[in-house]
């Protein structure tokens, strides 16, 4: 009895570790994963995931990749936990960031997407941070606060670059603002005068563009 016992002790022993070495490379996995989730094939992707994440729960990058599948199947509960984790891991990378917040949007949970964006204003308090407010702010329909951030995100660029003007512009689009859109559009062609996208929004809006309707954005001197 007591042989069999061991012969069958080593018997599990073998068997488990033939398992193991028959198990496929992590990176395979994911990359079959990426091939379904790009596919749109979510559910089919999903398992696989999850396996990484398993596999390689250390890894920031498979808790965004699981995360960004389970917003896709609209399970935003579970995503914002996996977000929270590929964040919390590596808080410094823009997309785990980005992911995270579109979990909390995603959820409904508003006080903690506003207060990941707020410290990140205080933390950092750059450009990005600014836009990146106000973008989630129209999201939420909340236009006053969306309007500051975009202005403060304009104050700080100091006329430097194109894309606070023209989120200006968006936004004042979205509100039916046409005086202030106008406005935004023509500091923001100061940038490349012969921009057609922008003067094709011009033209939309009833403007002729020409070489002397550019603005100085507001702040450049």
């Amino acid at each position: 009895m007591r042989r069999a016992a061991v012969l069958t002790g080593l018997m599990l022993t073998i068997a488990g570790g033939l398992t193991g070495c028959g198990a496929r490379p992590v990176s395979m996995v994911r990359a079959d994963a990426n091939y379904h989730y790009f596919r749109g094939e979510f559910a089919e992707a999903q398992p696989l995931y999850e396996e990484v994440v398993d596999r390689r729960a250390a890894h920031a990058e498979a808790h965004y990749e699981l995360g960004r599948n389970l917003l896709a199947l609209g399970r935003a509960s579970e995503a914002r936990e996996q977000m929270i984790l590929a964040y919390n891991l590596e808080p410094h990378n823009e997309a785990y960031f980005e992911g995270m917040a579109d979990a909390y949007l995603a959820a409904g949970d508003e006080e903690a997407l506003f207060n990941a964006l707020e410290h990140q204003i205080r933390d950092r308090g750059s450009v990005e941070d600014y836009l990146r407010f106000g973008k989630y702010a129209q999201k939420l329909g909340q236009a006053d606060e969306a309007e500051r951030a975009l202005l403060g995100a304009a104050e700080i660029d100091g006329g430097q670059t194109p894309e606070p003007q023209l989120a200006l512009a968006d936004f004042y689009r979205t509100v039916g603002d046409r005086e202030n859109e106008i406005r935004r559009l023509r500091m923001a062609l100061w940038f490349n005068p012969s921009d057609a996208e922008i003067e094709a929004r011009l033209r939309e809006l009833g403007q002729v563009p020409g070489p002397t309707f550019v603005l100085q954005p507001v702040g450049r001197e």
